[in-house]
Protein backbone atom coordinates (compact mmCIF):
# COMPACT_ATOMS: atom_id res chain seq x y z
CA UNK A 1 0.00 0.00 0.00
CA UNK A 2 1.56 3.61 -0.77
CA UNK A 3 0.21 6.35 -0.88
CA UNK A 4 0.11 8.61 -4.40
CA UNK A 5 2.78 11.12 -4.71
CA UNK A 6 3.56 13.40 -7.25
CA UNK A 7 5.99 12.83 -9.97
CA UNK A 8 8.99 15.17 -9.54
CA UNK A 9 8.27 17.30 -12.47
CA UNK A 10 4.22 18.02 -10.62
CA UNK A 11 5.89 19.27 -7.23
CA UNK A 12 8.81 20.22 -5.43
CA UNK A 13 8.47 17.38 -3.13
CA UNK A 14 11.54 14.24 -3.19
CA UNK A 15 12.48 11.52 -1.29
CA UNK A 16 15.13 11.60 0.39
CA UNK A 17 17.87 8.66 -0.35
CA UNK A 18 17.74 6.21 1.76
CA UNK A 19 21.48 6.43 3.23
CA UNK A 20 20.32 10.28 4.30
CA UNK A 21 19.89 10.49 7.96
CA UNK A 22 16.50 11.07 9.03
CA UNK A 23 15.67 14.38 10.10
CA UNK A 24 15.85 14.80 13.65
CA UNK A 25 17.60 11.25 14.28
CA UNK A 26 20.40 12.93 15.74
CA UNK A 27 18.75 14.63 18.55
CA UNK A 28 17.71 11.30 19.87
CA UNK A 29 14.61 9.17 21.39
CA UNK A 30 12.31 7.10 19.61
CA UNK A 31 10.10 9.87 18.53
CA UNK A 32 12.65 11.61 16.33
CA UNK A 33 12.37 9.11 13.94
CA UNK A 34 8.74 9.07 13.41
CA UNK A 35 8.77 12.82 12.92
CA UNK A 36 10.11 15.08 10.08
CA UNK A 37 11.11 18.76 9.54
CA UNK A 38 7.31 19.87 10.06
CA UNK A 39 6.75 18.36 13.83
CA UNK A 40 4.35 15.71 11.49
CA UNK A 41 4.95 11.66 11.30
CA UNK A 42 6.83 10.74 8.76
CA UNK A 43 4.64 9.35 5.78
CA UNK A 44 5.84 5.17 6.31
CA UNK A 45 4.55 5.55 9.82
CA UNK A 46 0.82 6.64 8.65
CA UNK A 47 0.99 3.68 6.32
CA UNK A 48 2.23 1.60 9.29
CA UNK A 49 -0.46 2.39 11.54
CA UNK A 50 -3.05 2.66 8.90
CA UNK A 51 -2.45 -1.40 8.55
CA UNK A 52 -2.39 -1.60 12.25
CA UNK A 53 -5.72 -0.25 12.90
CA UNK A 54 -7.36 -2.13 9.67
CA UNK A 55 -6.18 -5.26 11.94
CA UNK A 56 -7.53 -4.14 14.81
CA UNK A 57 -10.80 -2.35 13.68
CA UNK A 58 -11.07 -6.05 11.96
CA UNK A 59 -11.15 -8.02 15.25
CA UNK A 60 -12.54 -5.83 17.35
CA UNK A 61 -15.76 -4.37 15.08
CA UNK A 62 -14.11 -1.04 14.99
CA UNK A 63 -14.01 2.10 13.64
CA UNK A 64 -11.71 4.73 12.18
CA UNK A 65 -11.26 7.22 9.53
CA UNK A 66 -8.59 8.91 6.93
CA UNK A 67 -9.29 12.20 6.57
CA UNK A 68 -6.64 14.52 4.00
CA UNK A 69 -6.40 18.18 3.49
CA UNK A 70 -4.99 19.90 0.50
CA UNK A 71 -4.53 23.50 -0.81
CA UNK A 72 -5.03 23.78 -4.13
CA UNK A 73 -2.81 26.46 -6.44
CA UNK A 74 -3.04 27.76 -9.22
CA UNK A 75 -0.50 26.23 -12.09
CA UNK A 76 2.50 27.07 -11.52
CA UNK A 77 2.06 28.04 -7.92
CA UNK A 78 3.84 26.85 -4.74
CA UNK A 79 3.26 26.68 -1.33
CA UNK A 80 5.78 28.39 0.39
CA UNK A 81 7.94 26.76 3.55
CA UNK A 82 6.34 29.30 6.09
CA UNK A 83 2.64 28.53 4.89
CA UNK A 84 3.41 24.90 4.86
CA UNK A 85 4.93 24.81 8.49
CA UNK A 86 1.75 27.35 9.62
CA UNK A 87 -1.07 24.74 7.94
CA UNK A 88 0.78 21.78 9.79
CA UNK A 89 0.60 23.21 12.98
CA UNK A 90 -2.95 24.14 12.33
CA UNK A 91 -4.06 20.87 11.44
CA UNK A 92 -2.11 19.12 14.21
CA UNK A 93 -3.73 21.65 16.93
CA UNK A 94 -7.16 20.70 16.02
CA UNK A 95 -6.72 16.99 16.40
CA UNK A 96 -6.55 15.03 18.97
CA UNK A 97 -3.32 13.68 20.45
CA UNK A 98 -3.41 10.17 19.54
CA UNK A 99 -4.60 11.10 16.02
CA UNK A 100 -1.66 10.62 13.20
CA UNK A 101 -1.15 13.47 11.03
CA UNK A 102 1.58 13.14 8.16
CA UNK A 103 2.27 15.17 4.99
CA UNK A 104 1.91 13.17 2.14
CA UNK A 105 3.77 15.61 -0.72
CA UNK A 106 4.09 19.44 -0.27
CA UNK A 107 0.36 20.42 -0.99
CA UNK A 108 -1.49 17.67 0.59
CA UNK A 109 -1.63 16.20 4.73
CA UNK A 110 -3.57 12.95 5.92
CA UNK A 111 -4.39 11.80 9.04
CA UNK A 112 -5.90 8.87 10.81
CA UNK A 113 -8.47 9.76 13.03
CA UNK A 114 -8.63 6.81 15.12
CA UNK A 115 -12.49 5.67 16.98
CA UNK A 116 -14.03 8.35 14.79
CA UNK A 117 -17.02 7.24 12.06
CA UNK A 118 -17.60 8.93 9.43
CA UNK A 119 -19.83 11.87 10.14
CA UNK A 120 -17.65 12.62 13.22
CA UNK A 121 -14.80 12.70 10.68
CA UNK A 122 -15.76 15.09 8.04
CA UNK A 123 -17.26 17.45 11.23
CA UNK A 124 -13.71 17.47 11.85
CA UNK A 125 -12.37 17.23 8.23
CA UNK A 126 -14.47 20.27 7.24
CA UNK A 127 -14.14 22.14 10.52
CA UNK A 128 -10.26 22.16 9.76
CA UNK A 129 -10.89 23.15 6.29
CA UNK A 130 -13.05 25.82 6.86
CA UNK A 131 -10.39 27.39 9.45
CA UNK A 132 -7.73 26.52 7.22
CA UNK A 133 -9.38 28.76 4.53
CA UNK A 134 -10.03 31.57 7.21
CA UNK A 135 -6.74 31.73 8.78
CA UNK A 136 -4.28 30.93 6.20
CA UNK A 137 -5.64 33.35 3.56
CA UNK A 138 -4.01 32.47 0.33
CA UNK A 139 -4.94 31.97 -3.76
CA UNK A 140 -5.53 28.78 -3.52
CA UNK A 141 -8.77 26.88 -1.87
CA UNK A 142 -8.33 24.00 1.08
CA UNK A 143 -10.17 21.28 0.23
CA UNK A 144 -11.15 18.15 2.54
CA UNK A 145 -12.19 14.34 2.10
CA UNK A 146 -13.02 11.41 4.31
CA UNK A 147 -12.83 8.05 3.89
CA UNK A 148 -14.16 5.47 7.34
CA UNK A 149 -13.42 2.03 7.64
CA UNK A 150 -16.06 -0.33 6.73
CA UNK A 151 -18.23 2.43 4.91
CA UNK A 152 -15.60 3.09 2.21
CA UNK A 153 -13.38 -0.10 2.26
CA UNK A 154 -11.57 -2.81 4.55
CA UNK A 155 -8.65 -2.04 3.04
CA UNK A 156 -5.59 0.57 3.07
CA UNK A 157 -5.60 0.89 -0.64
CA UNK A 158 -9.24 1.06 -0.71
CA UNK A 159 -9.28 3.70 1.99
CA UNK A 160 -6.70 5.72 0.78
CA UNK A 161 -8.08 6.13 -2.64
CA UNK A 162 -11.93 6.59 -1.26
CA UNK A 163 -10.07 9.29 0.61
CA UNK A 164 -8.63 11.33 -2.85
CA UNK A 165 -11.41 10.82 -4.53
CA UNK A 166 -13.35 12.69 -1.96
CA UNK A 167 -10.51 15.64 -1.95
CA UNK A 168 -11.42 15.72 -5.59
CA UNK A 169 -15.50 16.13 -5.26
CA UNK A 170 -14.43 18.21 -2.99
CA UNK A 171 -12.55 20.34 -5.13
CA UNK A 172 -15.11 20.01 -8.14
CA UNK A 173 -17.58 21.35 -5.67
CA UNK A 174 -16.23 24.51 -5.32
Amino acid sequence: MMFRRKSRDEGGFQEKPSGEPLPGAGKGGPEAVLRDELGLHHLWYLELRLQEEIARASRAAGVFSVCGWRLRLLPGERLGPDMLASAAAFIEKRLRPYDVLARIDEERFAALLLDAEYQTASTVAFRIKADLQTRLPSAGRWQAGVATFGRDGVDGDALIQAMFRRLEEDARAA
